[in-house]
């Protein structure tokens, strides 16, 4: 049991404890605080200033943006970002005082959705510099000097990015193997590695870069911490520590730009860094909390960069497929007064209420500076991103064949020319970037878990005499019985106007019963399984699960409360009565699989698949192995 999530404390190293509210965290543990839910409303003068700069966003696009152009030649035109820097989009998030727009996390998103909605591409690439390039690292970690050099630059004319990723190390950012080694004169690092994937990395002018440090740990003001090692000195570790990195440096190598499935105009870099003297006053921050900054950077792009793009990239599918599925006639009648093409339509109009209601949820969320949106982020992310891909693939299936046909090959005989199989193979990149699926959801799971595991280390660590593991068994028994009754008893909902719906209390009282239940059930199944938990990714994805449908169920309720309230639509209820009742569904067999379920069996499979036990599955075929697709000239 000591080694519960081992590997992916290895992502994770770098997480602390939450220090600040998040309902998740409450919620996982059966005490769900709803007042958390209800954060201050939106300053008027905030959402004005944001919804007349997407006015001037818009106009800019339909004048001097073509999507398909971008699509064509696979580039971004120099004058497009030109202008973008000219109306101050790449400074959005960046304070007034340093050039920047000064906006809040619900203006960024209601951008980057707006911009989305005409080019998910052209969105992305916005999004980048400001959620993982260098501006959000120097605002939360860099010194003054670092902050009025760089910050005014990354607004109004520099492209930055984000250097994390490599050739070997994927989703397991904390096996990076770049290294920083400070030179003898103490003045400079001197960098040596590759770096992969670095999403406008061709295009950039800085790169926050993530990098290993040889270094040794001292006392400064009495407590622990990481100083560099010159070179020729000993080191005890190679701490992750993050970096300044104009791209202009000799030594910086862009050896390709990545091509991908979708997402065709992005421009994204595989970086050769050979020899590379960094100044030592371009570290942000402290030496070995780079990857600590990695991930809580990570989180801007994953509670309101990537949910923005996807909700705008389904918004902008959803007018197309109404009048594709009203206008279609199959065997006499519309493609809309079909069963099953209604039920489709259904299920995709209730997808796009619950992703903006939880979107804008989160961004609210994280405009108040006090909370920990740590485990909100991830599920927001993974939430939205598995959602656009089941939105446009069922927009895809309601247009056929045209679906399938690339707009331009329609266009040529007069056909209109909406993107579908572009958006299609877009949506992919958002489900992997910025942490894919299967890595988030162990992720949640673990934060799930985490209340648990530190109450119980010193039993779990073991090396423990018998009479001290009785004690520390005592110990917990005395701290969990209370709690276990008290998980016995409901929680009344905060006195809040907003709670006082009928159908809003329904909801939330729901999910305050599953939040009690699924705290039982996992104490339950840690008790039960033990160490066994560590590798059961199926029980560690239903936790997390169970986890983003209560979080949607609740930010469905107050979204259509709120609409109902702001503009008299009461006819949302029935999105949010829908997803509430799907929900309902997956939450209960969800609970009752992390007790009892058969993920073993498929898992065995798996196993004799990967050792080669059913070789006829690759007989009557010109059998090829991954390797026999390098090329050799």
């Amino acid at each position: 049991m000591a080694e519960l999530f081992k590997g992916l404390e290895r992502i994770e190293e770098a997480r602390e404890r939450l220090t600040g509210a998040s309902f998740m965290a409450g919620l996982f543990v059966g005490q769900p605080d709803f007042a958390l839910l209800l954060p201050p409303p939106e300053p008027p003068d905030e959402r004005t200033a944001g919804e007349a700069f997407c006015r001037k966003v818009e106009a800019f696009l339909k004048s001097h943006v073509d999507p398909e152009e971008i699509e064509r030649t696979a580039k971004i035109p120099e004058a497009v970002l030109k202008g973008l820097f000219e109306l101050g989009a790449f400074g959005m998030k960046i304070p007034k005082e340093y050039g920047g727009l000064g906006f809040s996390f619900t203006n960024y998103g209601r951008v980057l959705t707006l911009i989305a909605s005409w080019s998910n591409t052209l969105s992305l690439t916005v999004a980048v510099p400001q959620s993982i390039g260098i501006a959000m690292p120097i605002l939360l970690f860099g010194n003054e000097a670092q902050k009025r050099a760089y910050l005014p630059r990354v607004a109004r004319e520099a492209i930055s990015a984000f250097a994390l990723t490599e050739p070997i190390t994927g989703s397991d950012a904390a096996n990076i193997q770049t290294e920083a080694l400070l030179d003898r004169s103490g003045a400079h690092f001197l960098v040596n590695g590759e770096k992969l994937w670095c999403t406008n990395g061709p295009i950039a002018r800085y790169i926050t870069l993530i990098a290993r440090v040889p270094a040794r740990k001292v006392l400064q003001d009495g407590k622990p911490a990481w100083v560099p090692t010159r070179e020729g000195e000993s080191s005890e570790d190679k701490v992750h520590t993050a970096f300044i990195l104009p791209m202009e440096t000799p030594g910086v190598t862009v050896l390709e730009r990545c091509q991908f499935e979708g997402c065709r105009g992005i421009e994204n870099a595989y970086i050769r860094l050979k020899d590379v003297r960094i100044p030592a006053e371009n570290v942000i921050g402290e030496i070995g909390k780079g990857l600590k900054y990695a991930l809580t950077i990570l989180n801007i792009g994953r509670a309101i960069s990537i949910p923005a793009i996807c909700l705008g990239m389904a918004k902008q599918a959803w007018q197309p497929t109404l009048d594709r599925a009203n206008s279609r006639i199959t065997f006499g009648k519309p493609l809309g007064e079909r069963q099953t093409q209604r039920m489709r339509i259904g299920r995709m109009a209730t997808d796009l209420f619950a992703m903006e209601a939880l979107a804008s949820l989160v961004w609210h969320m994280a405009d108040q500076k006090s909370y920990d949106i740590r485990i909100e982020a991830a599920l927001a992310k993974t939430f939205c991103s598995e959602k656009a891909i089941r939105f446009l693939k069922d927009a895809q299936i309601i247009f056929g064949g045209m679906g399938y046909e690339t707009a331009e090959s329609r266009q040529a005989r007069g056909e209109p020319g909406f993107p579908m199989e572009q958006l299609v193979r877009d949506a992919e990149m958002y489900r992997i970037g910025e942490g894919a699926t299967d890595i988030l959801r162990p992720f949640v799971a673990r934060e799930a878990l985490s209340p648990h595991l530190e109450r119980a280390r010193v039993y779990l660590e073991g090396g423990l005499t018998r009479a001290a593991k009785r004690r520390e068994w005592l110990k917990l028994l005395r701290g969990y019985v209370p709690w276990y009754l008290g998980l016995l008893r409901r929680r009344p909902l905060p006195d809040r106007v907003e709670l006082r719906h009928r159908k809003v209390s329904e909801k939330l009282l729901f999910a305050e019963r599953a939040s009690r239940c699924v705290a039982r059930t996992i104490l339950y199944a840690m008790a039960r399984y033990g160490e066994a938990l560590r590798d059961d990714q199926g029980r560690q994805n239903r936790i997390a699960e169970i986890g983003e449908d209560l979080l949607t169920i609740a930010a469905t309720a107050l979204h259509a409360e709120a609409l109902q309230q702001a503009q008299g639509d009461g006819q949302v209820w029935d999105l949010a009565d829908e997803f509430f009742r799907e929900a309902v569904t997956r939450i209960d067999a969800n609970i009752a699989g992390l007790v009892r379920n058969a993920d073993h069996q498929p898992a065995a499979v798996g196993q004799r698949t990967l050792r080669s036990q059913y070789p006829s599955l690759s007989s009557g075929i010109i059998r090829r192995g991954l390797h026999d697709y390098i090329r050799k000239d």
